[in-house]
């Protein structure tokens, strides 16, 4: 009941703190207003109780048979009937909320489920009520032994790997985007006149300013990017019992996620631009029809050394402890690669410099072709990291985009192959093979561009039934 009302009166206090706010600086901070409002939260605070009784009361679950029936709803009664061979996983989230009464909210997760809310839930189960529903649910899929004590901890993620994973997580630029739109808003907390002034003082040397805030704002966002990064993996733990997969993370919001292993599509193991230096990578799964956080749950481990990923995958997930000797590309794709990654950068160059001479009278645009030949050398790392294998009928495809990723995909879990070719690629011998697997987003691509046309249609040919796709 207390976790309900809550919960409603955090979602009503949301939709009513700019009403009030407005209320305030309208009318002023008088004494008949100033109670006005607080009466007007007591209201609130008084109907959100009421709501989460009126929604306890209103709330039963229970496992019969072969289903999870779950029956709620105040005013327009409703009930689910889930059957127990459609569930995929239960999941618990213990928030900020739960966490003082010691209760979980349980997710219930199914293979068609929906990406934005979970199929059923429980707002507050107690850790015995919790491991009672999950045996129920997943017992007849896990085969236990009187010696069985509980799921085995496979890995452990330590505070020393937690912060490297932060600082090398490659996070740093979304958080300066953040902290470029809050300095976009700088003026909305301070006087007009203060930053006018500021902006006056610091406008004639603006060389020297940005030298020094621009290093101050990478080393912030390099901090938020770290904090984020201990947020969501503190305690990061990976253990294994029959055929599920169980995740625990996160520091103020704690979650336990379940992994069936027969849902698991594919693995990646991706090593990020600052992380493929010092041999680190960390790991993620597509998994079919996950629900609500399929982005964050399906990280299998956020961080450890190349080397022993094959290691860890016999053990955590052995279909997919591969480690083939990949096929690089033909060298005819080199020009290709870097034809790709430098054509945006060349029409910019050819448009800026005319502009810079006839318009601006400088020679500024020029600075444009400084870009194309990083641009150059980006492309031909896509094509020396790129490459495929098939590895005891498993697909094994390796490529770049910013940092250097690898999946690993069973043949039978393949949706669809294909290959493809354009005219440019027809001249040169060339195709680009993709096939797709099942992920909570709707489906997941696994691509090889540029590879040889022969080699292509053997691997589709290799790779099981379904016509390959020609295109123009």
């Amino acid at each position: 009941m207390l976790v309900g009302a809550i919960s409603t009166l955090r979602r009503w206090i949301s939709g009513l703190v700019l009403p009030g706010v407005f209320l305030l600086l309208s009318q002023g901070f008088s004494l008949w207003t100033v109670t006005l409002f607080l009466l007007g939260i007591i209201v609130v605070a008084v109907l959100a109780s009421l709501w989460g009784f009126l929604s306890w009361r209103a709330t039963t679950y229970a496992v019969t048979g072969n289903s999870f029936r779950l029956r709620q709803g105040v005013f327009q009664k409703s009930e689910r009937t889930i059957p127990l061979d459609h569930v995929q996983s239960v999941d618990t989230v213990q928030g900020i909320i739960q966490r003082p009464f010691g209760v979980y909210e349980v997710r219930i997760e199914t293979a068609g489920g929906g990406v934005s809310e979970p199929d059923a839930s429980l707002s507050a189960l107690d850790r015995d009520a919790v491991q009672t529903l999950r045996r129920e649910i997943e017992g007849s899929r896990i085969e236990r032994s009187e010696e069985t004590t509980g799921p085995t901890v496979l890995r452990r993620l330590s505070t020393r790997e937690l912060l490297v994973a932060g600082a090398t997580s490659g996070q740093i630029g979304v958080a300066f985007s953040v902290l470029a739109i809050g300095f976009q808003f700088l003026d909305n907390f301070f006087p007009e006149d203060f930053v006018r002034r500021l902006v006056e003082t610091l406008a004639p040397n603006w060389l020297m300013v940005l030298l020094i805030l621009v290093p101050v704002g990478l080393l912030l966002a390099w901090l938020l990017a770290i904090a984020g990064t201990v947020l969501a993996y503190t305690g990061f733990t990976l253990s294994r019992e029959g055929d599920f997969l169980y995740i625990k993370r996160g520091l103020l919001e704690r979650r336990e996620a379940t992994i069936p292993l027969a849902r698991i599509q594919a693995v990646r193991i991706s090593e990020g631009l600052l992380r493929q230096p010092f041999g680190l990578a960390s790991l993620r799964v597509e998994s079919a029809g996950y629900g609500e956080d399929s982005g964050v749950s399906a990280t299998l481990f956020p961080l450890l050394p190349h080397d022993e990923v094959g290691e860890f995958l016999a053990v955590a997930a052995p279909e997919f402890a591969v480690a083939p000797t990949l096929k690089p590309l033909p060298r005819r794709a080199l020009r290709r690669y870097v034809f790709r990654a430098t054509f945006v950068y060349l029409i910019i160059a050819f448009a800026a410099a005319p502009v810079s001479f006839l318009v601006l009278q400088s020679a500024l645009g020029l600075l444009t072709l400084s870009l194309i030949l990083p641009a150059a050398a980006y492309g031909w790392l896509c094509y020396r990291d790129a490459g495929w294998a098939i590895e005891e009928d498993r697909l094994v495809v390796r490529y770049r985009s910013l940092g250097r990723k690898t999946a690993v995909a069973p043949r039978r879990r393949l949706q669809s192959r294909g290959v493809t070719r354009n005219p440019f690629q027809r001249r040169a011998r060339l195709a680009t093979f993709l096939a797709e697997v099942a992920s909570g987003s709707g489906g997941s691509a696994l691509r090889v561009r540029d590879l040889d046309a022969g080699a292509a249609e053997t691997l589709a040919g290799e790779l099981g039934p379904g016509a390959h796709l020609e295109r123009a």
